[in-house]
């Protein structure tokens, strides 16, 4: 039978406004399952009946923004995985866990409650860890892509470099979870991290590092590096409320190195500039942030708690560091680093220092004096521009080392109890009502500031 034109152009239009409905219609998120006990590679992937086995189907698919790829509760991974797909504002892709539900709890006997924790997953967080420096330079996520959400996981014991040095920079492979260069808007939250000697490298801008425990990374690296927590390349990165415990290692040229976050000069990509760090908890590292590289600029580094072995913050050129409300305890000993801040070059270090309680041994002064060293060694900050700060030393009438800025107070913090690190305020400090209002509205325990109307001085609003 032969049609007619405006049959035809009837036709074209079905097509041509079907294919654009189809275009325009939004995709639908899809949940895809993880079970590496019971899993198959070869299944769909799109049901905890159909799950995946291994990291496989995660490097060869493409995966849609929304989507969520979960991982079965008590599950154990060992390797690591390129990770190419990307999200959009609004629409993340998400790697999480699952787990059985109430309704399977509830029509199943007990005693055959064991099978449907295997199939459905029960227990601890997914467990990962990549031993092999062969596999990925011993990186277990590494995101290429941007939008994506990690939350809840176990990362341990992942490999050291087989060596390091400022050719093969080996160390500046590392990372359990590795953001490539070029990443952007990815959050890593509620992870857990164990002797993961670098657990986090960012090599993208405007990613989030929140509410994670890193803990007991205490190996060398290399010749020359300690554990790192966090180490950063690029700008416009944040972390915050995370708890970080035993990072660091003794021995090498510098005696003691590693800590808490580094912002990784040696990297070739280096750009260290607009990076936040707030509301974390530092216990027992060799040192809280050291800023490796030539220009930083722009670091704000407030209401932190650092109760830590080393240095709190050291590093060559800091331009703009902004140092506020933190309560900086430096008394653990062997303390190889005897400053609380220290630098190559300080002809270009401008640092900001206000509302902070410092507690010092009597052999360290907070500030200085400066005296210009012989050669490229590290020198005491000198008189920086500080201001409503509380200095103690037991044993030392004079912890600051430079004359004391406005509002600056010398006595006894007034801690509830010290020794088992509440470093809390009682209500007779001095600290109280004594800072100035810098506009944060909450303090390390997420209580309102300020909470009487006056600025308290620390990380600890009365």
């Amino acid at each position: 039978m032969i049609k007619s034109k405006a049959t035809y152009r009837s036709l074209y239009r079905i097509v041509f406004f079907t294919g654009l409905f189809l275009f325009a219609a939004p995709s639908m998120a899809t949940n895809y399952y993880i079970n590496g006990r019971l899993g198959n590679d070869d299944n769909a992937g799109t049901s905890r009946d159909a799950s995946w086995k291994s990291f496989k189907n995660l490097e060869t698919k493409t995966f849609l923004p929304g989507d969520s790829i979960l991982f079965a509760k008590g599950s154990s991974y060992k390797g690591g995985f390129i990770f190419k797909s990307s999200g959009v504002k609004g629409k993340p892709i998400v790697f999480s866990s699952y787990s059985a539900g109430a309704d399977d709890v509830l029509r199943t006997d007990r005693s055959e409650l064991q099978s449907i924790f295997l199939h459905a997953g029960a227990g601890p967080a997914p467990s990962f860890t990549n031993p092999d420096w062969n596999i990925l330079n011993g990186n277990i996520f590494q995101i290429q892509g941007s939008y994506i959400i990690i939350d809840g996981f176990y990362f341990h014991d992942n490999t050291n470099p087989p060596n390091s040095d400022h050719k093969n920079k080996n160390v500046q492979k590392m990372g359990a979870v590795y953001f490539a260069l070029g990443t952007q808007h990815n959050v890593l939250r509620n992870c857990e991290f164990f002797h993961s000697p670098v657990a986090v490298k960012i090599k993208g801008s405007y990613n989030l590092i929140t509410h994670n425990y890193f803990h007991d990374a205490t190996d060398t690296l290399a010749h020359s590096w300690g554990p790192m927590a966090i180490m950063i390349v690029k700008p416009h990165n944040e972390i915050s409320y995370n708890r970080i415990v035993n990072y660091g290692s003794y021995g090498g040229p510098y005696g003691s190195d590693g800590g808490v976050v580094e912002l990784d000069g040696i990297d070739d990509n280096f750009e260290g500039r607009d990076i936040n760090i707030h509301h974390n908890i530092s216990i027992n590292n060799h040192g809280f942030l050291e800023l490796a590289g030539r220009n930083v600029d722009s670091i704000t580094v407030a209401y932190n708690l650092s109760d830590d072995t080393n240095q709190f913050i050291g590093g060559g050129s800091m331009k703009n560091v902004f140092v506020y409300n933190n309560t900086v305890v430096r008394t653990r000993e062997p303390n190889v680093d005897r400053y609380v801040f220290w630098t190559f070059n300080h002809d270009s270090t401008s640092i900001t220092v206000r509302n902070n309680i410092f507690i010092v041994a009597q052999d360290i002064k907070v500030f200085g004096p400066y005296v210009k060293p012989k050669g490229h060694k590290r020198s005491m900050i000198g008189d920086q521009l500080h201001d409503h700060n509380l200095y103690f030393s037991n044993g030392d009438q004079d912890p600051i080392g430079v004359k004391p800025g406005r509002g600056d107070i010398i006595a006894n913090p007034l801690f509830i109890d010290a020794r088992n690190e509440n470093f809390r305020l009682r209500k007779n400090s001095l600290a109280i009502n004594h800072g100035a209002p810098l506009g944060y509205t909450n303090d390390l325990d997420g209580y309102p500031v300020p909470r009487n109307n006056l600025t308290d001085i620390g990380a600890y609003e009365y």
